[in-house]
C-alpha cells in the first residue's frame, strides 16, 4: 500500500460533521503497525484506530507515542504542510514495523488522520526507533488545481 490521508475524517472535518480535530493539536498518537496492516489500509473507509496488527514488544505501548511540534506551513504556492518534532521509542525491541497510523486519540472514537508506509520492515534490539519527519513534513496537501 502507499501512504496517505484518511478520507472519511477529512470529509468529516470539512463538512457539517461534529468532529472536533484540530491537525496540529499537540496529543496526536502514532502507532506502529506490521507489514499485514500496511497492505490491508483503506483510505476511503478506515475511519478509527484499531490494535489488530499493532507492533508489540519491549518499549512499546498499546496506541504509540504523542507527537509534539506539530505545525501547518505553506511552503508555496497552494501548498500545506504539516509536521511534527521527531518521534521515537527507546530501549525497545521491536520487529516487522511497516506502517504507523496517526490519529486523534483526545477526540471522541480516536479518528484517524494519516497513515505513513515505511515501505521496508524495521527492528530494533534493545535499541532506538526514531522517526524524523522528512523535509516535505509528514504530508503535505498539494491544493492547486
Amino acid at each position: 500500500m502507499a501512504s496517505g490521508v484518511y478520507l472519511p475524517t477529512m470529509e468529516d472535518i470539512l463538512d457539517a460533521t461534529a468532529l472536533n480535530l484540530v491537525w496540529d493539536a499537540e496529543d496526536h498518537q502514532a502507532a506502529l503497525y506490521n507489514a499485514t496492516k500496511a497492505g490491508a489500509v483503506n483510505f476511503n473507509s478506515d475511519t478509527a484506530y484499531s490494535a489488530t496488527n499493532e507492533i508489540s514488544g519491549t518499549g512499546y505501548t498499546a496506541k504509540g507515542v504523542v507527537v509534539t511540534g506539530t505545525a501547518f506551513t505553506r511552503p508555496g504556492a497552494g501548498v500545506m504542510k504539516f509536521s511534527s518534532n521527531a518521534f521515537q521509542w527507546t530501549s525497545s525491541t521491536l520487529s516487522g514495523v511497516r506502517f504507523i497510523d496517526f490519529f486523534a486519540e483526545a477526540v471522541s472514537g480516536d479518528p484517524l488522520m494519516f497513515g505513513v508506509d515505511l515501505v521496508s520492515a524495521y527492528n530494533t534490539s534493545d535499541g532506538t526507533l526514531l522517526v524524523t519527519p522528512h523535509s516535505n513534513g509528514l504530508v503535505t496537501f498539494d491544493l492547486t488545481p
